[in-house]
This record gives C-alpha cells, structure tokens and sequence, in this order.
C-alpha cells in the first residue's frame, strides 16, 4: 500500500491542495523562499552567518529613525507630578494613627497584672492540632504556642536526648499555658 492510498483510508483528502506544496521539491522550494522571512535555524554548520545576515535585516535603517518623544511635554508632566506630590487631594482619606490610652492603673506593674487582657479561648481544633505536633514535633508545638526561646532550647535538647522525655514536656506546655 503507497501513501495516498493510506491517506485515502484514513479518511484525509486525496485532493491536492494547491496553495500548499506536497513534494519534497516543491517543499524545498517553498522553505528557500520563506528563509527570507524567518528567523535562521541554530546548528547549521554557517548559522553564524544566517544570524549576522538576519540582524542586519532587522538593523536595516535603524540609523534614520527619530526619536519622538517631546522632551517639553514630558518636563512638564513631571513638573505636575512633583506638585501634586506636594499638595494632599482635596477629600483624600488620610491615615489615622489612635492616640494611645493612658490610664493611671496601666503604669504601675502591679495594675497592669491585674487589668490583663481577657484571653479568648482557643478553638478545640486547634488545640487537638497543637497536641497532635507535640507528639510529632515537640519543639515546633512549644514554639508555636509562644513557648519562648528557652523553651523551645529545652524541647529541642529533650528530643535529641530521646523523644518520649520531648513529648512528655510540650504536653505539659501545652495543658500549663
């Protein structure tokens, strides 16, 4: 069976389309002419030639064009800009920064132990989630619990030395806070 005749059971048209070529001449023909138009393939053995060829191409008349820019034009747009830099937008919100609350009680130490903020509870799944790092990663569930620095050291050294003793420790972390 010859090609066409596949083509043919295959269901792709036997018609020759004359817009395309379909001989390996007329293809070839047709790749010389386009080359012109295209930018050259890599790993030819003068490729270095074809992009030297296709750069000039493209630099052809460079040397003639102008530029366009109108250099007036663009001092005064920057001109406006630096001015309304300088003067806020009429109706513009502005940022407001609170002034902070100074209470007689908050300045001595031992008001402010006693006027702490109320703690909100945490939800039940994040704590089963902190409980389920503990026993995986000790050091990470103090840490994360706000465990401090020293903490967290102890945790650390308590898993390298074994980790049951790290568990043991970011469990009672963990129900102490």
């Amino acid at each position: 069976m010859d090609a066409r005749e596949y083509l043919n059971r295959k269901g792709v048209g036997s018609e020759r389309d004359p817009d395309r070529p379909n001989t390996l001449e007329e293809k070839a023909w047709e790749r010389a002419r386009g080359s012109g138009h295209q930018r050259p393939k890599s790993g030819t053995p003068h490729d270095w030639e074809d992009w030297e060829r296709h750069h000039d191409d493209l630099a052809e008349g460079a040397e003639t064009l102008e530029q366009k820019i109108d250099k007036e034009a663009h001092r005064l747009a920057q001109e406006r800009e630096a001015q309304a830099a300088k003067e806020p937008a009429p109706g513009a919100v502005e940022h407001f920064t609170p002034p902070p609350k100074t209470t007689p009680a908050a300045s001595s130490k031992t008001a402010s132990v006693s006027q702490a903020e109320p703690v909100t509870p945490e939800p039940s799944a994040l704590k089963f989630a902190y409980y389920a790092l503990a026993i995986c990663l000790p050091p990470l569930a103090v840490g994360l619990t706000q465990g401090g620095q020293k903490r967290v050291i102890i945790a650390l050294v308590l898993t390298l030395a074994g980790w049951l003793p790290s568990v043991v420790y970011a469990v009672w972390w963990l129900q102490r806070r």
